[in-house]
């Protein structure tokens, strides 16, 4: 998989390649599924790639809190790990972020969504079977 993402760069130049994923508007929320790609993963568990990440986004989304986190297996067999994190950017209004994980020959891959409670349940599966079909290509 992480071979589609490859191509050579001359010196001084760096990869951080962002890919954005626009879906339906639900329930307040305009779904998206941004994928950061980080060819500097290397050897890393992905447990511990992930762990920095998620820190790193808790940090920018205060006040928020981790309602899951763990390993998880991909539909088609793959190895991840995923937080979904509790979010509340403004009174009232409270946002679930799902963030996936995968390591892949040494290339990252971070996959962030933003959900209301209503639509992790629903569109959720739609971008778990998006990540499943780019993961697995």
């Amino acid at each position: 998989m992480a071979n589609r993402f490859n191509f050579k760069l001359p010196d001084g130049w760096q990869d951080e390649t962002v890919h954005r994923f626009t879906g339906p508007e639900d329930s307040g929320v305009e779904h998206a599924l941004t994928l950061v790609v980080d060819r500097s993963a290397g050897r890393a568990k992905v447990e511990d790639y992930a762990r920095e990440r998620i820190d790193a986004s808790m940090e920018a989304m205060q006040p928020s809190e981790i309602l899951n986190e763990g390993p998880k297996q991909l539909g088609s067999g793959v190895s991840a790990y995923e937080a979904v994190i509790k979010w509340v950017p403004v009174d009232d209004e409270i946002i679930f972020r799902k963030l996936t994980f995968v390591i892949d020959s040494g290339t990252g891959l971070m996959f962030a969504a933003n959900f209301s409670k209503k639509t992790i349940k629903t569109i959720g599966h739609d971008v778990d079977r998006i990540i499943d079909s780019i993961v697995s290509g």
